[in-house]
């Protein structure tokens, strides 16, 4: 009797298996040869036919989804759905102040000066010269000071925003004929939040209209002058209007002009100094001062970041309600991010209700300016958060770690010595510390660490690590210093009352040279840290009452202390648990300079159970 076929299959040899199957089943081909060279081709192009088949279903079907989409056009249209549209590159953006110097002017000197957008300056970073441009126009009044002779007589641009990139201006015509017309930006890697849609009556007009990107539907009608934005198939960004319901619809030969900066991205993030290439009004005498220097240049959003953060502007509906929510709405608007934390006033310590916290770790450097922190509270955030919350920046926290490394290998096994395999541990330490921390939810893993080590060099056996957490502290000479250092750890106790819970490097005080360390309580769990001076290896204290230890809480507090120079200390204490969390604003990193890598030969390994008499094990404290 025969069979049904077998159809569940997708590769192309099983295929052609079940189609010879069920042909064997069929009493017209009973005597037929299947491996016969003209059978066989027949049941090949069947096959074939039948996997490119399944195989196109396949991936149509993939590409229908946002998580599984390959193609990146496929991914953004799916994002536009969601409501979502893809950050472009962005250029990084400079704080400077220009003082253009008329002093010495022959001849008539206007009362005030513009400084047009797209004024060029000119960096050099690591041997390459970038082109830098002024982001808005400015425009000031004449300032003379009669203190001086000749009097001084200059115009100051305070705060003027530079950003890397070349200026371009593309110019449409209206073409009402054409269903849905798109104005495409001609670059690649032109940066969106540059932008400027402007749009004029006909070429002869001196009056344009400024459109601004839609955001939200609140407050937009027929009139409303938006523009929509979109990243087309090609990976272009494309600009539309309204259709004259929802945003103003241009009429028939209005000229829409298209004015954006196209950008090399990252590459000169960290710029500091500035020249000018244009004159300024026709005034060459320009100063140049650098108050921020160059960050926040980024690549294009990639196609992971898509998928990830697309659902979640979903979710927030561009309304920040929740924690997750400030998190998305500032990640889709906010390029400068290495790693971001949010809370609510009420997970905060001490609780601080009516507020949500906002902490990020910039890509250069370690806080943000005040600049980027006024943007992100103040445009950001605008009109999107609940009315009773007040969204608050924090800087974060860095808890620094110092490891002792001890691994002991097998020399047989290698042909490195023991320096070229500390080369090899430090280089996986410094791995670990660049992929797994400095980031909020970066835990420090003991064990993650420990494997990557013995996993370093086939002849390393095992290893140690030691951590301990340090903090750095710069205080004020001739005034009274106050630090509160929140570790990331408890710390741990000895439980001798007399053994020191935190450690520090000397400072002077009084001429002397001393050193933070601490005493107990009496009936209380907390220790009270004390300044002290060793005299011929006797610690001799010199102030009693110099702060408090929290072990439960690890934190530490020093008060009233008044140092003769303002040197860094060093404050060290040992965690309570191998394994390190961050908390809130907190953030962990290994310092290189505090590593100490020390190898030993395994003697059982290398000479088995004969070599049990020379092997000794590290202690877990020093």
């Amino acid at each position: 009797m025969a069979q049904n076929l077998n159809v569940t299959e997708l590769d192309f040899e099983q295929i052609k298996k079940n189609l010879k199957n069920y042909l064997k089943t069929q009493s017209e081909f009973n005597d037929y040869d299947f491996e016969g060279s003209g059978l066989s081709t027949l049941l090949d192009v069947l096959a074939y036919n039948t996997h490119y088949n399944a195989m196109t279903a396949h991936f149509s079907l993939n590409e229908a989804f946002l998580d599984s989409a390959q193609i990146r056009g496929n991914i953004v249209t799916r994002a536009k759905l969601l409501g979502y549209i893809p950050r472009s590159v962005l250029s990084p953006r400079a704080t400077v102040n220009i003082v253009v110097n008329v002093t010495n002017e022959v001849g008539t000197v206007p009362s005030t000066l513009t400084l047009p957008r797209g004024t060029k300056l000119s960096t050099n970073v690591d041997g390459t010269e970038f082109r830098y441009v002024v982001l808005n126009e400015h425009q000031v009044s004449l300032n003379t000071d009669e203190s001086t002779s000749p009097n001084t007589r200059t115009f100051t641009f305070n705060n003027v925003t530079v950003v890397e990139g070349t200026r371009k201006t593309l110019k449409y015509r209206v073409d009402n004929d054409i269903e849905n017309q798109k104005f495409q930006l001609s670059d690649d890697d032109a940066d969106t939040s540059t932008l400027r849609v402007l749009v004029q009556a006909n070429e002869e007009s001196s009056a344009f209209d400024n459109y601004t990107q839609f955001e939200s539907l609140l407050n937009v009608n027929a009139t409303s002058k938006v523009y929509y934005l979109q990243e087309n198939s090609n990976e272009y960004y494309e600009v539309y209007f309204g259709d004259g319901v929802t945003g103003n619809k241009p009429t028939n030969n209005n000229i829409v002009t298209l004015d954006y900066i196209f950008t090399q991205g990252s590459e000169s993030n960290g710029a500091k100094t500035f020249t000018i290439v244009d004159n300024v009004g026709g005034f060459s005498n320009v100063t140049i001062t650098t108050v921020a220097a160059a960050t926040g240049g980024t690549e294009k959003e990639t196609n992971e970041s898509i998928r990830f953060n697309a659902p979640l502007t979903f979710t927030s509906q561009n309304r920040a309600v929740t924690s997750d929510d400030y998190r998305a709405i500032i990640q889709k608007s906010f390029s400068n991010i290495k790693s971001i934390s949010c809370w609510g006033g009420e997970d905060n310590d001490p609780p601080d209700y009516g507020k949500v916290f906002i902490s990020i770790k910039p890509l250069v450097g370690d806080n943000l300016t005040q600049s980027e922190k006024d943007n992100i509270t103040g445009t950001i955030l605008k009109g999107k958060n609940v009315v009773s919350i007040t969204p608050t920046m924090v800087d974060p926290s860095f808890t620094f770690l110092e490891l002792d490394v001890h691994f002991k290998y097998n020399p047989n096994l290698t042909d490195r010595s023991d320096v070229e395999l500390q080369s090899v541990v430090r280089d996986t330490i410094s791995d670990y510390n660049f992929n797994e921390l400095e980031k909020f939810d970066g835990v420090f893993r003991h064990s993650k660490l420990t494997r990557a080590i013995d996993n370093a060099d086939p002849s390393i056996q095992n290893s140690t690590v030691r951590p301990f957490m340090f903090m750095n502290i710069t205080p004020a000479n001739n005034a009274a210093n106050n630090f509160e250092l929140k570790f990331v750890e408890p710390f741990f106790r000895t439980g001798a009352p007399t053994d020191f819970t935190i450690s520090s490097t000397s400072f002077l005080l009084n001429g002397e040279t001393v050193f933070f360390g601490d005493t107990e309580i009496t009936g209380s769990t907390n220790r009270k840290a004390i300044i002290y001076k060793v005299v011929n290896g006797v610690n001799v204290t010199v102030n009693n009452n110099a702060g408090l230890v929290d072990h439960e809480k690890g934190i530490i507090t020093l008060n009233n202390f008044i140092p003769d120079t303002t040197a860094s200390i060093r404050i060290t204490v040992t965690p309570n648990s191998l394994d390190l969390a961050p908390l809130r604003n907190q953030l962990i990193s290994i310092d290189p300079l505090r590593v100490t890598v020390t190898p030993i030969v395994d003697t059982i390994s290398l000479s088995g159970s004969s070599g049990t008499i020379k092997y000794s094990t590290t202690s877990r404290l020093r």
